[in-house]
């Protein structure tokens, strides 16, 4: 258990309020730099917690971030969040998270970090833009491209659909499907990438390019990638591609000689799948740091959020043996259990 600030001002042998000035980082004190040295080791020995009540009251900056999102299945924005919660715990601050699960949630939340005096904000894929005072408004910053209601940084999707388009095409593909489980803004993206790479090589996108999944029917779906003659399925993420190699492996459809398929977002298991699965590397790693980037810049400079940046990252397309290339030769291992991480393959 981390001792009081009495207890540490007694075994440094000063007053309280001298232990109060130090780790509260008050320029107005006037103990020695020794003192200080003395006072930050005790304070790390016996792994002192500050008051964050009492700083408050005081004026002291609470170095809290209040982090908010909304409840998903994909495991890929809980993995950012973790990235984020890493950058701002190694500057010093300190995180309290919430998750909206409805729009009457939002206004409680935000009443509940005013409460605790957070310093910034952070929201991910949130359905809509947090409503605050005009006159007294906390640095946000919007995280990941499935925000409805905009973006300050994400990834280039439309990129992503594009490189793995191109990709297939390459090896001589040519009856592309981008599948989906619906008709997303993100997919549109996505969708909107593979037309452009069939564009410049020559080729009309047409609708039997798309295919919405109406269920999750195996036959049904068979069906329809027999009825497009798709020789190349690009899907909408790497769980639905790792389960649509298991359906082509009980079917006697063989991946890649008879049907070629690519993945999108970069999981860990994609080195695990019946064919190693080729995908889209999202970057996971500079999403975080440029959001934290970014609204530390804005805290520094109290500024408001007006305008999404609507940063877009490039995401990477990493070759596996589903889309014929062989795994490449990895230099080290990653040591992540959820996500590839492009700079070891």
């Amino acid at each position: 258990m981390g001792m009081t600030m009495k207890e540490i001002a007694e075994l440094a042998g000063v007053t309280r309020f001298a232990v109060s000035a130090v780790l509260g980082n008050s320029k107005s004190t006037r103990v020695s730099a020794k003192t200080r040295k003395k006072i930050l080791r005790l304070a790390e020995k016996y792994d002192f917690v500050p008051n964050l009540a009492a700083r408050q009251l005081n004026g002291i900056s609470s170095n809290l971030i209040g982090l908010i999102s909304v409840p998903s299945y994909l495991g890929l924005l809980s993995v950012v969040q973790m990235e984020v919660i890493t950058i701002l715990q190694l500057r010093g601050l300190e995180v309290l998270t919430a998750c909206q699960v409805s729009s009457n949630d939002q206004r409680k939340i935000i009443n509940e970090f005013r409460t605790r005096q957070v310093n910034g904000i952070i929201g991910f894929s949130l359905d809509s833009k947090i409503i605050q005072p005009k006159n007294d408004q906390i640095p946000m910053v919007y995280c990941s491209h499935n925000n409805l209601c905009g973006f300050d940084v994400g990834s280039d999707v439309g990129l992503g659909g594009y490189l793995a388009a191109r990709h297939l095409l390459g090896h001589g593909r040519r009856k592309l499907v981008y599948m989906a489980w619906g008709d997303t803004g993100s997919d549109r993206l996505k969708y909107e990438g593979v037309c452009k790479a069939l564009e410049e090589a020559g080729m009309k996108a047409e609708k039997d390019n798309f295919l919405v999944i109406k269920s999750g029917n195996s036959k049904e779906i068979l069906s329809q990638l027999r009825k497009r003659r798709a020789d190349a399925l690009i899907c909408c993420n790497d769980h639905t591609a790792a389960e649509m190699l298991n359906v082509f492996l009980q079917n006697g459809i063989k991946v890649p000689d008879d049907l070629a398929v690519t993945g999108f977002d970069g999981y860990f298991f994609c080195n695990f799948t019946p064919v190693s699965l080729a995908t889209v590397i999202q970057p996971v790693g500079e999403m975080a740091q440029r959001a934290v980037e970014l609204l530390v810049k804005r805290m520094d400079a109290r500024q408001s959020h007006e305008e999404f940046s609507s940063i877009k990252l490039p995401p990477s397309f990493r070759p596996g043996g589903s889309c014929g290339c062989p795994l490449p030769r990895k230099n080290m291992i990653s040591g992540h259990p959820f996500i590839l991480l492009d700079d070891i393959v």
